[in-house]
């Protein structure tokens, strides 16, 4: 750079030309490297800003800017603000958004006063923060979307704590059970992918700066007071550690990609059910697509865009753990898991917004799933159980007798409903050699699916006890997740709005 244009305070034309570098980065470098990680601006442009202008401060409070330098800095990056980044004038040629941004601060506000905006800080850690920062907004965003997803999985429940429907294992009849109680076992599901959720928030949220890369810096920073006006809850505290993990970023997206898998179980059950060889549920016009070709169908298109946004979820799982397999400095491979875990979350975020739709808008065939619960031996379980109590056989005799009872009653043509005491005797006499003789009304009684539901009041169980006191929990439950994810947001925004009030401040005249 030549004086004079240093003395009008113009920024160099790229990162390193004319000092380390004799000449520009090559297109391909530009067009295949640079462009991409511009890209990533659209995540990391507030939080960049943000990080800049807490860092002037705190060297400001540190001593190490003087107020007139902090004044420039901080106006410039008040511009930069103002404009947004659809109007910020990226240049590929200058590098990434950093590069572009510490360079307009020089044009506008010096090199005496604009270069010193980075002392005491690489973009080794502030690259790790702009991670956290942007992660732990995701992980809030997704808890909101999650537990507005359980909200309206207790709502439909509720509607249905006495629809009775078959329970399913392998796809084949299992036992009885209620349309409420099913749907509630996923929320219990994605309850434990907030609690996962929570859990790894306080692990990301934990800051980074100061450690510079690796070793951090000789000037007298103050690591905890950046912590502070960032957001954070605190610092990891070894340097070399805090700049080139990502273990955090790994923690983030498998958790997405969990509750992606559980919510692709649930969408596989109803694009399932909502077949016409099925036709227990029918989803809305509103979440399904037709055919180009075939006028009469109607496909549940919203279920499979949740399917292949989980497929995509754990293949990026699968990528991140590909890039930080390898030696621990390898800050680019490293810098590259960051926008991997945040489309993920987007996707997930995406998917518990598609299923809530669907869910609240669902049409229940209750009479056919309540004919389908009682019509292929789903009860049999219940008679196995009545005749240990009754008679005193073991579990796995009583298993054997009503197997072999319900292989007769097939051969023979014969219903659930048409069981008698004479076909359960002759089952039991050709497998214990003897008689049960057992009351035609106790074997009417359990082979009622409806009976069998009322008796499962187990905690936890399809009963109607049982699954209001189940709705109850989760609505609690709901109000405390709501509650943590306002009270962690509510101290981000309050350390943003603190950062802008002293930048107001110190720009001052």
């Amino acid at each position: 750079m030549k004086e004079n244009d240093r003395e009008r305070g113009a920024a160099p034309k790229g990162f390193g030309v004319g000092s380390r570098f004799s000449e520009g980065p090559a297109r391909e470098m530009i067009e295949y490297g640079i462009k991409l990680r511009i890209e990533e601006a659209k995540y990391t442009f507030p939080h960049e800003l943000w990080n800049h202008k807490a860092h002037t401060i705190m060297l400001h409070e540190q001593g190490l800017i003087d107020r007139k330098d902090t004044r420039k800095i901080l106006k410039a990056l008040g511009e930069i603000e103002a404009m947004g980044l659809e109007r910020f004038p990226l240049d590929p040629g200058k590098g990434e958004l950093f590069h572009n941004i510490e360079s307009f601060v020089i044009t506008r506000a010096g090199e005496e006063a604009g270069g010193r905006m980075h002392s005491g800080r690489s973009r080794g850690d502030m690259y790790v923060c702009s991670e956290r920062m942007i992660l732990r907004e995701k992980i809030l965003g997704l808890i909101r979307d999650l537990t507005a997803l359980i909200e309206t999985i207790v709502s439909v429940s509720e509607k249905h704590v006495e629809t009775v429907m078959p329970g399913y294992t392998l796809l084949q009849h299992a036992q009885p059970t209620t349309f409420a109680h099913y749907l509630l076992s996923f929320a219990d599901r994605y309850e434990r992918d907030i609690e996962r959720l929570e859990e790894t928030y306080q692990r990301v949220n934990r800051s980074p700066m100061g450690s510079a890369v690796v070793s951090g810096t000789g000037f007298p920073i103050n690591r905890l007071r950046m912590a502070e006006l960032l957001g954070f809850d605190g610092v990891i505290e070894n340097t070399r550690d805090a700049s080139i993990s990502r273990d955090f970023t790994l923690e983030g997206i498998t958790r997405a990609a969990i509750f992606m898998s559980n919510l692709s179980a649930l969408a596989d059950d109803l694009n399932i059910w909502c077949t016409y060889e099925f036709r227990m549920i029918e989803l809305a016009d509103a979440y399904c697509g037709t055919s180009s070709i075939m006028p009469q169908k109607k496909n549940p298109s919203s279920l499979e865009r949740i399917r292949y946004l989980s497929a995509i979820a754990i293949g990026n799982t699968m990528t991140v753990f590909a890039q930080l397999k390898t030696e621990s400095e390898q800050l680019g491979d490293l810098e590259e898991t960051g926008p991997v875990a945040w489309q993920t979350y987007d996707y997930a975020q995406m998917g518990a917004r598609i299923m809530r739709g669907v869910l609240s808008t669902l049409k229940v065939n209750k009479e056919l799933m309540a004919a389908r619960a009682g019509a292929n031996f789903t009860q049999a379980t219940e008679l196995a159980e009545a005749i240990v109590k009754e008679k005193g056989f073991p579990f796995r005799t009583a298993h054997r007798i009503v197997a072999r009872l319900v292989r007769d009653a097939l051969a023979e043509g014969k219903s659930p409903s048409e069981v008698s005491s004479e076909m359960l005797d002759r089952a039991a006499v050709s497998m214990v050699g003897k008689p049960l003789r057992m009351r035609d009304e106790t074997i009417r009684k359990v082979m009622d699916p409806q009976y069998i539901i009322e008796n499962r009041n187990i905690l936890g169980g399809p009963g109607k006890r049982a699954v209001l006191r189940m709705l109850k929990g989760h609505e609690r439950v709901i109000a405390r997740h709501k509650q943590w994810v306002e009270d962690k947001a509510a101290r981000i925004e309050r350390a943003r709005h603190h950062v802008s009030a002293i930048a107001k401040k110190l720009t001052k005249a």
